[in-house]
């Protein structure tokens, strides 16, 4: 790369160097608070995410689900068959078959070295980015034609880009934390970690991503047989993340709530400051389905540890999904694909930390034998908004009376001494 064909983010008003901010869409002086906007004009104006969450009323002490009514349908797997060959598949090659021009432009991108013009550091980079920052001055670089136009080169983004969706929440954890993350993770669940040189390939292969997400809420009430007996509960979950690109496993992903939507900020491909690769949202029944497939995965665990029990069935559920209004947002992600050598029926590890927060999540994945996940919360906790990922405890309820009026219940009243028939009860 050559001087000339970049430009240092200056403020126009002082001289001193200017910060990007995504809120501002521009760039932001901390010295004399002018802002520099961003060139091109034609970027789609994007409106605030407005929340639309359904209070429960309250009726004589009595909880009144209207929204999930009095009947349950039987609860199905709704895993396709070929579910499992697409979670243990090379990402690499999911990646060739969903957008070729884009996977090879990256396969074949060339590392670029040019000094800072405000300190002369060597800056190092890729032919991918847009913005370039200086490790020693921590100033911002970017191309020239970009900073003027606005525009981004072609085949940035997986998918078709004018499916991209016009919000984003910021990367805020950077590269090096999100590598302690997962290193702190291996080191408190050192015995999962079988894998050799599992360290190696974090420092080497953790690359930076945004997936497109739905938020959402939704809510359950489901019936479930335990060694206990059979009760009935409810569940609110709020602002939840749902994926829309199922390239990734939505297992994985899932684990990364909570996200604080709060932070939310226009989305603009070509001003961002990591080496991050872009999907844009698919559209397939694996996404219609995904939902449902997480609720049928995590629910019996949820309800082992909320209520003590060894083991649970679901045995029918009503759900509300409730989608917010211009609820579609892009969400910021470090991700370490499986070993390169690891095939369908090798044990997998795969990683992920949620940027934003901090929060990192490992998937052990070995066809009809493992699978689960470990993960660990950033230290100390960030604060959130009130318009973030929230779980309300599953609450155990039975009918009352009409209309759709509900008791919350004991503990007590609904788990009763271990039943006998219980085994019968589970019986495929």
């Amino acid at each position: 790369m050559r001087d000339q064909d970049t430009t240092a983010i200056k403020c126009k008003e002082c001289g001193a160097p200017s910060y990007f901010d995504q809120k501002s869409e521009g760039f932001v002086c901390p010295y004399c608070g002018s802002v520099t906007p961003w060139a091109s004009g034609d970027y789609r104006y994007t409106l605030d995410m407005i929340f639309r969450h359904r209070p429960i009323p309250l009726v004589d002490g009595l909880i009144k689900l209207t929204h999930v009514g009095m009947g349950e349908t039987a609860i199905k797997d709704m895993r396709s068959p070929d579910e499992m060959k697409q979670r243990t598949s090379n990402l690499d090659d999911l990646l060739y078959g969903l957008d070729k021009g884009t996977f090879e432009k990256w396969d074949d991108r060339e590392e670029i070295t040019f000094e800072c013009p405000f300190c002369s550091a060597k800056i190092t980079g890729f032919s991918t980015q847009s913005v370039f920052i200086c490790e020693y001055c921590g100033n911002k670089i970017m191309y020239s034609d970009v900073f003027e136009s606005g525009e981004y080169g072609e085949n940035l983004v997986y998918g078709h880009d004018s499916n991209m969706y016009d919000l984003a929440l910021p990367f805020k954890v950077t590269r090096s934390k999100a590598i302690e993350q997962l290193l702190n993770l291996v080191s408190q669940n050192r015995s999962d970690f079988v894998e050799e040189n599992i360290e190696k390939r974090i420092g080497s292969e953790l690359q930076a991503i945004y997936l497109p997400y739905w938020v959402e809420d939704i809510s359950v009430k489901a019936t479930v047989g335990t060694n206990c007996g059979q009760f009935t509960f409810y569940q609110d979950r709020i602002n939840w993340a749902r994926p829309q690109c199922t390239l990734f496993d939505i297992y994985l992903l899932n684990e990364l709530n909570p996200w604080d939507y709060g932070e939310a900020a226009p989305f603009t491909p070509a001003f961002l400051e990591n080496d991050a690769r872009i999907f844009a949202p698919m559209n397939n029944d694996e996404i219609v389905t995904a939902p449902y497939r997480i609720l049928y995965r995590d629910m019996p665990d949820m309800i082992k540890s909320a209520f003590g029990v060894n083991e649970v069935k679901l045995l029918g559920w009503v759900t509300n999904l409730r989608r917010h209004k211009y609820a579609s947002v892009n969400l910021p992600i470090w991700y370490l694909d499986k070993a390169s050598w690891a095939g369908e029926s090798d044990l997998q590890i795969r990683m992920a930390v949620n940027a934003q927060t901090g929060k990192a999540a490992a998937l052990f994945l070995e066809a009809g034998k493992k699978d689960y996940t470990r993960t660990l919360e950033s230290y100390p906790l960030p604060k959130m908004s009130d318009e973030c990922t929230m779980y309300s405890p599953p609450l155990p309820v039975k009918y009352v009376k009409s209309p759709f009026l509900f008791k919350i219940c004991d503990e007590k009243e609904v788990l009763g001494k271990p039943r006998s028939k219980f085994r019968m009860l589970f019986k495929d």
